[in-house]
C-alpha cells in the first residue's frame, strides 16, 4: 500500500491502520450488546485474545497485504476528538471481497457507519483494483441494511447460509464504483 494512502480523512472521520495499543478499546467496542448479537465472531474473550488478534490484523497489512487473500482492517476514528469509534474490515469470501464494520453504540445515528463504509470502499476498490465489494448481514438486522444502503450498497438477494457460526437468512449487498452516485 502506498505510504501516502493513510490516514484517510473524511468529513467526520479518519480511516487508518490499527495499532496494538487499541486492543483493549476494540475489545470493549466489540463487546457491546449489538456487536455480540450481530457479529459474535468479532467478540474477544479477554485482553490477551484481543491483543493477539490486533497483532495478527496489523501483520496482514504487509502479508498478504491484499483483502482478496486475507483480512485488511481499518480503524475508524472520530476526526475532531481522536476517539476510536470502530472498524471497517475487508476480507476474502470465495471469489469476492466482503466488508464488515462496527461503530460504537454511543456513536451511532450520526452517519459514521455509512461514511466509513463509503470512503473505505472507494479506497479499497481503487488501491486493490476491486470491481466491487460484498456485504452480508442478517436479514433481520434492519439498521445494518439501512447503513449499507446509505453507503451506496445495492441489495442483491436474500439467501440462507452459514453466517456468524449458524445457518440463517442473510441479505447480500453489493457495492460497485459505478453505482456510487457521489463519485
Amino acid at each position: 500500500m502506498p505510504a501516502d494512502s493513510f490516514p484517510l480523512d473524511t468529513a467526520s472521520l479518519r480511516l487508518r491502520h490499527l495499532v496494538v495499543e487499541e486492543a483493549v478499546v476494540l475489545m470493549e467496542l466489540n463487546g457491546e450488546p449489538s456487536t455480540r448479537r450481530w457479529l459474535p465472531s468479532h467478540v474477544y474473550p479477554d485482553t490477551d485474545a484481543a491483543t493477539a488478534r490486533v497483532r495478527h490484523l496489523i501483520s496482514c497489512y504487509s502479508s498478504p497485504g491484499d483483502p482478496r487473500l486475507g483480512p485488511y482492517v481499518l480503524a475508524v476514528e472520530h476526526l475532531a476528538s481522536g476517539m476510536l469509534l470502530g472498524h471497517v474490515g475487508f476480507s476474502p469470501l470465495r471469489s469476492e471481497v466482503e466488508v464488515s464494520y462496527a461503530i460504537a453504540e454511543g456513536s451511532r445515528g450520526r452517519g459514521y457507519g455509512s461514511e466509513a463504509l463509503l470512503h473505505s470502499c472507494r479506497w479499497a476498490a481503487k488501491h486493490f483494483n476491486l470491481p466491487g465489494i460484498l456485504a452480508i448481514t442478517e436479514s433481520a438486522n434492519v439498521p445494518s441494511r439501512r447503513t449499507l444502503e446509505r453507503a451506496a450498497f445495492v441489495h442483491d438477494e436474500d439467501t440462507v447460509m452459514r453466517f456468524q457460526g449458524r445457518l440463517q437468512t442473510v441479505s447480500r449487498y453489493l457495492w460497485r464504483p459505478a453505482v456510487d452516485p457521489a463519485r
